[in-house]
């Protein structure tokens, strides 16, 4: 089962966790950190679409585009590059980027069950 969820922003997010247990009592404040695997790069805003793991304290697993900071944070990230992000909760904002891995070996990193 699927859920639309829209978030302040016009942000329209897929979330594939039915069986969660995630539910948040107050809207997530603060910096969190994440990973994930880059769907998608948008030229002109540096936007990432990620399909990221559970968010702890913010969000549960899905795939999801996120504003950033800076253009330049995701400037030489490519469609399955996996990811360690940290997010400014309060905007869904990524602030900070790192490439764990580059798409040819994300897909042995980040393994769900």
């Amino acid at each position: 089962m699927a859920a639309l969820v829209v978030v302040p922003g016009a942000f329209v997010l897929h979330m594939t966790a039915p069986d969660s247990a995630f539910e948040p009592d107050v809207e997530p404040v603060g910096i969190f950190r994440g990973v994930g695997v880059v769907k998608d790069v948008q030229a002109t805003t540096g936007a990432i679409t990620l399909d990221h793991d559970e968010i702890k304290g913010c969000m549960p697993a899905m795939e999801m585009m996120f504003r950033v900071q800076s253009p330049s944070l995701s400037a030489d990230l490519r469609p399955g590059d996996a990811i360690a992000f940290d997010l400014d909760a309060a905007r869904y904002t990524i602030i900070g980027v790192r490439r764990v891995a580059p798409a040819a070996a994300a897909s042995e990193v980040i393994a769900r069950p």
